[in-house]
């Protein structure tokens, strides 16, 4: 979903995303949600690693990291 974003997105607006991009449209908020905390804990695993936060604003938004900014396996 990241990779197609034109900006960057909340967990919410990727979890929407998910379920649309598989046919969902019948999911509750508590589905929504519930995927948002598992896109969420993800980002967070691997922010730095291809995933940034972008500002601090809260909800966090998340993009892509541009290639220069990726930390390199030791």
């Amino acid at each position: 979903m990241l990779r197609a974003a034109t900006e960057p997105m909340t967990t919410t607006e990727l979890a929407k995303a998910v379920l649309a991009a598989h046919g969902v449209q019948d999911a509750t908020g508590d589905d929504v949600q519930s995927i948002a905390l598992g896109i969420q804990h993800s980002l967070k695993n691997n922010e730095g690693r291809g995933i940034e936060r972008s500002g601090e604003a809260n909800p966090a938004r998340w993009q892509l990291a541009a290639r220069d900014d990726l930390e390199r396996p030791k």
